[in-house]
Protein backbone atom coordinates (compact mmCIF):
# COMPACT_ATOMS: atom_id res chain seq x y z
CA UNK A 1 0.00 0.00 0.00
CA UNK A 2 1.49 3.32 -1.04
CA UNK A 3 2.06 6.32 1.23
CA UNK A 4 -0.71 8.24 -0.53
CA UNK A 5 -3.16 5.33 -0.27
CA UNK A 6 -2.51 5.07 3.48
CA UNK A 7 -3.01 8.83 3.78
CA UNK A 8 -6.40 8.78 2.07
CA UNK A 9 -7.60 5.77 4.09
CA UNK A 10 -6.66 7.58 7.30
CA UNK A 11 -8.08 10.90 6.25
CA UNK A 12 -11.40 9.39 5.16
CA UNK A 13 -11.75 7.66 8.53
CA UNK A 14 -10.82 10.91 10.24
CA UNK A 15 -13.34 12.93 8.23
CA UNK A 16 -16.04 10.48 9.24
CA UNK A 17 -15.33 11.19 12.91
CA UNK A 18 -14.64 14.91 12.54
CA UNK A 19 -18.05 16.06 13.79
CA UNK A 20 -17.65 13.90 16.89
CA UNK A 21 -14.13 15.18 17.52
CA UNK A 22 -15.19 18.80 17.16
CA UNK A 23 -17.20 18.67 20.37
CA UNK A 24 -14.02 19.62 22.20
CA UNK A 25 -14.23 23.32 21.35
CA UNK A 26 -12.02 25.96 22.90
CA UNK A 27 -11.64 29.66 22.30
CA UNK A 28 -11.65 30.65 18.65
CA UNK A 29 -8.88 32.97 17.47
CA UNK A 30 -9.08 35.24 14.40
CA UNK A 31 -6.66 32.92 12.63
CA UNK A 32 -9.14 30.05 13.05
CA UNK A 33 -11.63 31.92 10.88
CA UNK A 34 -9.22 32.30 7.98
CA UNK A 35 -10.93 30.90 4.88
CA UNK A 36 -8.73 28.37 3.09
CA UNK A 37 -11.19 27.29 0.39
CA UNK A 38 -14.68 27.96 -0.94
CA UNK A 39 -16.98 25.41 -2.53
CA UNK A 40 -20.08 27.25 -3.67
CA UNK A 41 -21.60 28.75 -0.53
CA UNK A 42 -19.56 26.50 1.78
CA UNK A 43 -16.18 27.42 3.24
CA UNK A 44 -13.27 25.52 4.80
CA UNK A 45 -11.42 27.41 7.53
CA UNK A 46 -8.15 27.02 9.37
CA UNK A 47 -10.15 25.67 12.34
CA UNK A 48 -11.64 22.94 10.13
CA UNK A 49 -8.16 21.85 9.07
CA UNK A 50 -6.88 21.82 12.66
CA UNK A 51 -9.85 19.77 13.87
CA UNK A 52 -9.06 17.21 11.20
CA UNK A 53 -5.46 17.01 12.42
CA UNK A 54 -6.52 16.69 16.06
CA UNK A 55 -8.81 13.77 15.23
CA UNK A 56 -6.11 11.46 13.82
CA UNK A 57 -3.98 9.03 15.88
CA UNK A 58 -0.94 10.69 17.44
CA UNK A 59 1.58 8.70 15.40
CA UNK A 60 0.15 10.10 12.16
CA UNK A 61 -0.58 13.61 13.42
CA UNK A 62 2.83 15.02 12.50
CA UNK A 63 2.16 14.42 8.79
CA UNK A 64 -1.10 16.35 8.87
CA UNK A 65 0.83 19.34 10.20
CA UNK A 66 3.35 19.40 7.35
CA UNK A 67 2.70 21.64 4.32
CA UNK A 68 2.12 18.57 2.14
CA UNK A 69 -0.21 16.99 4.69
CA UNK A 70 -2.21 20.20 5.11
CA UNK A 71 -2.56 20.57 1.35
CA UNK A 72 -3.73 16.96 0.88
CA UNK A 73 -6.18 17.31 3.77
CA UNK A 74 -7.64 20.48 2.28
CA UNK A 75 -7.89 18.89 -1.17
CA UNK A 76 -9.77 15.94 0.34
CA UNK A 77 -12.27 18.16 2.17
CA UNK A 78 -12.85 20.24 -0.97
CA UNK A 79 -13.48 17.10 -3.02
CA UNK A 80 -15.95 15.78 -0.44
CA UNK A 81 -17.94 19.02 -0.46
CA UNK A 82 -17.89 19.25 -4.27
CA UNK A 83 -19.03 15.64 -4.70
CA UNK A 84 -21.73 16.06 -2.05
CA UNK A 85 -22.99 19.25 -3.74
CA UNK A 86 -23.32 17.48 -7.07
CA UNK A 87 -24.99 14.49 -5.37
CA UNK A 88 -27.57 16.85 -3.83
CA UNK A 89 -28.12 18.56 -7.19
CA UNK A 90 -28.84 15.19 -8.79
CA UNK A 91 -31.15 14.13 -5.95
CA UNK A 92 -29.00 11.26 -4.67
CA UNK A 93 -30.16 11.92 -1.09
CA UNK A 94 -33.74 11.16 -2.16
CA UNK A 95 -32.94 7.53 -2.94
CA UNK A 96 -34.51 5.22 -0.32
CA UNK A 97 -31.24 3.42 0.41
CA UNK A 98 -29.39 6.73 0.90
CA UNK A 99 -32.17 8.14 3.11
CA UNK A 100 -32.01 5.02 5.25
CA UNK A 101 -28.24 5.35 5.69
CA UNK A 102 -28.44 9.09 6.38
CA UNK A 103 -31.10 8.47 9.01
CA UNK A 104 -28.96 5.82 10.69
CA UNK A 105 -25.93 8.14 10.62
CA UNK A 106 -28.00 10.87 12.27
CA UNK A 107 -29.13 8.47 15.00
CA UNK A 108 -25.59 7.20 15.46
CA UNK A 109 -24.26 10.73 16.01
CA UNK A 110 -27.09 11.59 18.41
CA UNK A 111 -26.33 8.44 20.40
CA UNK A 112 -22.61 9.30 20.52
CA UNK A 113 -23.21 12.84 21.76
CA UNK A 114 -25.78 11.66 24.32
CA UNK A 115 -23.45 8.95 25.61
CA UNK A 116 -20.50 11.33 25.73
CA UNK A 117 -22.49 13.70 27.91
CA UNK A 118 -23.34 10.91 30.36
CA UNK A 119 -19.84 9.47 30.61
CA UNK A 120 -17.61 12.57 30.55
CA UNK A 121 -17.94 13.10 34.30
CA UNK A 122 -16.95 9.57 35.31
CA UNK A 123 -14.28 9.54 38.01
CA UNK A 124 -10.83 9.12 36.42
CA UNK A 125 -8.92 5.93 37.24
CA UNK A 126 -6.64 6.11 40.25
CA UNK A 127 -3.03 4.96 40.32
CA UNK A 128 -4.04 2.27 42.82
CA UNK A 129 -6.60 0.91 40.33
CA UNK A 130 -3.98 0.95 37.59
CA UNK A 131 -1.44 -0.90 39.77
CA UNK A 132 -4.01 -3.55 40.68
CA UNK A 133 -4.86 -4.01 36.99
CA UNK A 134 -1.15 -4.31 36.17
CA UNK A 135 -0.57 -6.94 38.87
CA UNK A 136 -3.56 -8.98 37.68
CA UNK A 137 -2.59 -8.83 33.99
CA UNK A 138 1.20 -8.85 33.88
CA UNK A 139 1.20 -11.23 30.93
CA UNK A 140 -0.43 -8.56 28.77
CA UNK A 141 2.45 -6.16 29.28
CA UNK A 142 5.31 -8.20 27.88
CA UNK A 143 7.22 -6.83 24.91
CA UNK A 144 8.04 -9.70 22.54
CA UNK A 145 11.54 -10.48 21.35
CA UNK A 146 12.49 -7.69 18.96
CA UNK A 147 15.08 -6.92 16.31
CA UNK A 148 16.43 -3.65 14.93
CA UNK A 149 16.31 -4.24 11.19
CA UNK A 150 17.04 -2.39 7.96
CA UNK A 151 16.10 -3.58 4.51
CA UNK A 152 16.33 -2.80 0.83
CA UNK A 153 13.15 -3.67 -1.07
CA UNK A 154 13.35 -4.07 -4.85
CA UNK A 155 11.04 -5.51 -7.50
CA UNK A 156 13.27 -8.20 -8.99
CA UNK A 157 15.76 -10.80 -7.82
CA UNK A 158 18.37 -9.31 -10.15
CA UNK A 159 18.05 -5.90 -8.48
CA UNK A 160 18.45 -7.55 -5.07
CA UNK A 161 21.61 -9.30 -6.24
CA UNK A 162 22.90 -6.01 -7.66
CA UNK A 163 22.33 -4.40 -4.26
CA UNK A 164 24.21 -7.23 -2.54
CA UNK A 165 27.07 -6.84 -5.00
CA UNK A 166 27.36 -3.14 -4.17
CA UNK A 167 27.39 -3.94 -0.45
CA UNK A 168 30.15 -6.52 -0.93
CA UNK A 169 32.20 -3.86 -2.74
CA UNK A 170 31.94 -1.65 0.33
CA UNK A 171 28.99 0.63 -0.38
CA UNK A 172 27.14 1.65 2.78
CA UNK A 173 23.82 -0.12 3.36
CA UNK A 174 21.97 3.17 3.96
CA UNK A 175 23.25 4.66 0.72
CA UNK A 176 22.19 1.62 -1.32
CA UNK A 177 18.79 1.60 0.37
CA UNK A 178 18.27 5.31 -0.35
CA UNK A 179 19.15 4.83 -4.02
CA UNK A 180 17.55 1.45 -4.83
CA UNK A 181 14.76 0.64 -2.40
CA UNK A 182 11.11 1.11 -3.38
CA UNK A 183 9.97 1.06 0.27
CA UNK A 184 9.18 4.41 1.99
CA UNK A 185 11.85 3.44 4.53
CA UNK A 186 14.43 4.46 1.91
CA UNK A 187 13.94 7.99 3.25
CA UNK A 188 15.59 6.81 6.48
CA UNK A 189 18.21 4.65 4.76
CA UNK A 190 16.07 1.51 4.96
CA UNK A 191 15.81 1.57 8.76
CA UNK A 192 12.67 -0.25 9.98
CA UNK A 193 13.51 0.49 13.63
CA UNK A 194 12.70 -2.11 16.28
CA UNK A 195 10.28 -4.79 15.08
CA UNK A 196 8.69 -7.24 17.55
CA UNK A 197 8.29 -10.88 16.64
CA UNK A 198 5.04 -11.35 14.76
CA UNK A 199 5.10 -7.98 13.01
CA UNK A 200 7.13 -8.93 9.94
CA UNK A 201 6.31 -10.93 6.83
CA UNK A 202 6.77 -14.62 7.76
CA UNK A 203 9.48 -15.12 5.13
CA UNK A 204 11.51 -12.26 6.60
CA UNK A 205 10.88 -13.17 10.23
CA UNK A 206 12.01 -16.76 9.73
CA UNK A 207 15.43 -15.53 8.59
CA UNK A 208 15.87 -12.18 10.35
CA UNK A 209 15.61 -13.52 13.89
CA UNK A 210 18.43 -16.01 13.18
CA UNK A 211 20.89 -13.38 11.97
CA UNK A 212 23.84 -12.10 13.97
CA UNK A 213 24.39 -8.42 14.65
CA UNK A 214 25.60 -6.51 11.55
CA UNK A 215 24.94 -9.54 9.33
CA UNK A 216 23.53 -8.93 5.83
CA UNK A 217 21.54 -11.50 3.88
CA UNK A 218 19.25 -11.82 0.87
CA UNK A 219 17.50 -11.94 -1.43
CA UNK A 220 14.40 -12.84 0.59
CA UNK A 221 11.24 -13.04 -1.50
CA UNK A 222 7.85 -11.90 -0.14
CA UNK A 223 4.63 -10.73 -1.76
CA UNK A 224 6.09 -7.22 -1.65
CA UNK A 225 9.18 -8.05 -3.72
CA UNK A 226 12.77 -9.00 -2.91
CA UNK A 227 14.49 -7.90 0.30
CA UNK A 228 18.08 -7.47 1.36
CA UNK A 229 18.28 -7.51 5.16
CA UNK A 230 20.67 -6.00 7.70
CA UNK A 231 20.33 -6.90 11.36
CA UNK A 232 21.59 -4.20 13.74
CA UNK A 233 20.70 -5.62 17.14
CA UNK A 234 18.38 -7.94 19.11
CA UNK A 235 16.39 -7.57 22.32
CA UNK A 236 14.96 -10.51 24.24
CA UNK A 237 11.32 -10.54 25.36
CA UNK A 238 10.88 -8.46 28.49
CA UNK A 239 8.18 -7.50 30.94
CA UNK A 240 7.40 -3.79 30.98
CA UNK A 241 7.45 -2.09 34.37
CA UNK A 242 4.34 -0.49 35.80
CA UNK A 243 5.73 3.00 35.16
CA UNK A 244 6.29 2.14 31.49
CA UNK A 245 2.67 1.15 30.91
CA UNK A 246 0.83 3.20 33.55
CA UNK A 247 -0.61 5.72 31.08
CA UNK A 248 -1.77 2.94 28.77
CA UNK A 249 -3.47 1.15 31.68
CA UNK A 250 -5.16 4.37 32.80
CA UNK A 251 -6.67 4.76 29.32
CA UNK A 252 -7.73 1.12 29.27
CA UNK A 253 -9.47 1.37 32.65
CA UNK A 254 -11.15 4.60 31.54
CA UNK A 255 -12.47 2.83 28.45
CA UNK A 256 -13.70 -0.15 30.51
CA UNK A 257 -15.55 2.21 32.87
CA UNK A 258 -17.15 3.97 29.92
CA UNK A 259 -18.14 0.65 28.39
CA UNK A 260 -19.68 -0.49 31.69
CA UNK A 261 -21.61 2.77 31.94
CA UNK A 262 -22.72 2.44 28.33
CA UNK A 263 -24.06 -1.08 28.92
CA UNK A 264 -26.02 0.07 31.99
CA UNK A 265 -27.52 3.02 30.09
CA UNK A 266 -28.34 0.88 27.06
CA UNK A 267 -30.02 -1.78 29.21
CA UNK A 268 -32.17 0.82 30.98
CA UNK A 269 -33.20 2.43 27.70
CA UNK A 270 -34.03 -0.93 26.14
CA UNK A 271 -36.53 -1.49 28.96
CA UNK A 272 -37.87 2.05 28.70
CA UNK A 273 -38.56 1.74 24.97
CA UNK A 274 -39.68 -1.90 25.11
CA UNK A 275 -36.95 -3.16 22.77
CA UNK A 276 -37.62 -6.58 21.25
CA UNK A 277 -34.95 -8.64 19.45
CA UNK A 278 -36.12 -11.30 17.00
CA UNK A 279 -32.73 -12.46 15.72
CA UNK A 280 -31.91 -15.90 17.18
CA UNK A 281 -29.47 -15.63 20.10
CA UNK A 282 -25.84 -16.36 19.29
CA UNK A 283 -22.33 -15.96 20.80
CA UNK A 284 -21.98 -12.27 19.90
CA UNK A 285 -20.12 -9.65 21.90
CA UNK A 286 -21.85 -6.40 22.95
CA UNK A 287 -21.15 -3.47 20.68
CA UNK A 288 -21.78 0.24 20.86
CA UNK A 289 -20.66 3.65 19.69
CA UNK A 290 -16.84 3.89 19.69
Amino acid sequence: MSKHTIFFVLISLTFASLTHASTQVGQVSPADNQILAKIGDKVVTEADLREMSNAVPDKFKYYYQTPEGRRQTLEYIVNVYALAAEAEKQGVEKRPDVQKLLNFTRNDLLARFYLEGLTKDLAPPTEAEAKAFYDQNRGEFVTPESIHLSHILVESEKEAKDALARLKKGDKFGDVASQMSVCPSKDVKGDLDWMPRGSLAPEIEEIAFTLKNDQITGPVKTKFGYHVLLLHDKRPARENTFDQVKDLIMEQIKFLKQQEQYEKIAEALRKKYNVQIFLPAGPTAPVGPR
